[in-house]
């Protein structure tokens, strides 16, 4: 029966796996086209300092919808269709993005687009969690993380460079990420199908599925579950309060690194293309496979300490770009830019296993998405103030500010988690 039952979890495996990478050549594709929406908003769309700080407001606020969208999928009468329903109407706000000519309507798409597919953030756990072996899931998760590096690598350079040649190429590319990202939601819809986890469809027979009872569930209990899972997981609650801090140091220069980069750095879209695309993820390759072996199945604390120390370096090296640039007149400020997006491409390496896989360790096996869910929706609670202070400190005293206070919430975050890793290891 014991070898029944390996044989069965290596089949699930080797086609989860096969769907996975599928899902991630396709995701590629996408993520590399709208990675520079930002950008694209400042120099395409003329857009205001005020416009790129909403976009990355609403973009990562969304995220707070994340743990409506695992009771949501997990109560409905097929997965499956659920899944794609969610994922065809997130992407078709890409394809019908460039039909107004319009900041407004440009964020609005995006916006769209973004709440939506956070609703389906937390249901990758499923699979991962259900159907990769505990002694591989990190090692299968790098590998198949790297081959849509490779390909958002390899789209966002090339977009930047079209784009510096037709500013309005844009209104071909989002559709175009949008057709991509639907088959990104069909693959993790077989995904789902294939997962061993206890969803026995016991909602069949439930024919007030729309009953109003059914809507306060949803709304409510997801509430309920996260103050449930802090009051018996302290443990849990720790480290989300110190990974609230690496999500800060990140969110309060989401807003000021698109103006920072056109306005202060007067950069066009190749380079910038190159920083966020080539350098970048050609970091995210060459880590990630050695941070999927190092974070392995343990306690993720220590590893988190390491991740969000190293990315405190991110913000400083950037902003010397604007000084290196005036007091060295003849010097390339291209080079720090390039060094900058090289570390922050090697954390976040780290830092997107973590974010991902991390919860698995503290959650019951019964409530691996809940966990994931609470997770992903205190991304989108600081996503609410985060850009706005960050956008606030740029506004009220200088653009600078914004990188040193990112480079303090940043380091702050990882003494605290090296602190929980010597607590455990003394419990």
């Amino acid at each position: 029966m014991n070898s029944e039952n390996t044989t069965k979890s290596v089949t699930l495996e080797r086609k989860t796996f096969a769907l996975h990478l599928i899902s991630q050549v396709f995701s590629g594709f996408s993520i590399g086209i709208v990675l520079l929406q930002d950008i694209i908003l400042k120099k395409s769309l003329g857009g205001t300092d005020f416009q790129i700080m909403m976009l990355s407001f609403l973009g990562s606020s969304a995220l707070l919808v994340s743990i409506y969208g695992s009771e949501l999928v997990n109560r409905s009468v097929n997965r499956a269709k659920t899944i794609l329903i969610i994922g065809i109407t997130a992407k078709s706000f890409l394809i019908i993005l460039p039909i107004i000519d319009s900041p407004v309507f440009y964020i609005v798409c995006l916006a769209i687009c973004a709440y939506l597919d956070a609703l389906l953030l937390s249901i990758w756990n499923i699979v991962f969690k259900h159907n990769y072996t505990e002694g591989n899931r990190s090692k299968l998760y790098s590998y198949a993380s790297t081959i849509q590096t490779i390909f958002v690598l390899i789209v966002t350079t090339a977009s930047g460079y079209f784009l510096d040649l037709n500013k309005d190429l844009y209104k071909i590319m989002f559709p175009l990420s949008g057709i991509f990202g639907i088959m990104v939601y069909f693959s993790l819809a077989k995904m789902i199908n294939l997962s061993m986890d206890d969803y026995s469809g016991r909602f069949k027979s439930d024919k007030t599925f729309y009953s109003l009872k059914l809507i306060k569930d949803i709304a409510v209990l997801p509430v309920r579950n996260t103050l449930r899972i802090f009051n018996q997981n302290r443990a849990f609650l720790r480290f989300e309060v110190y990974f609230f801090l690496y999500g800060m140091a990140f969110m309060v220069i989401s807003p000021v690194i698109p103006v920072f980069l056109v306005d202060d750095l007067h950069l066009g879209y190749s380079p910038i293309s190159v920083a966020k695309g080539m350098v970048f993820h050609s970091a995210l390759i060459v880590f990630t496979p050695l941070m999927g072996r190092y974070h392995g199945k343990g306690n993720p604390t220590k590893f988190c300490g390491y991740i969000f120390s190293t990315l405190a370096l991110f913000p400083l090296v950037l902003v010397s770009a604007k000084h290196y640039g005036l007091f060295f007149p003849g010097y390339d400020i291209n080079l720090s830019v390039y060094t900058a997006f090289f570390i922050f491409g090697a954390g976040m390496s780290g830092l997107t296993i973590a974010w991902t896989l991390s919860s698995i360790f503290y959650a019951p096996k019964s409530e691996v998405s809940n966990y994931q869910a609470v997770h992903i929706t205190l991304t989108g609670v600081r996503g609410v103030f985060s850009p706005a202070l960050g956008y606030a400190v740029m506004k009220i005293f200088q653009i600078e500010y914004s990188f040193y206070l990112s480079a303090f919430l940043f380091l702050l975050g990882g003494v605290l988690m090296f602190r929980e890793s010597r607590n455990l290891q003394r419990n």
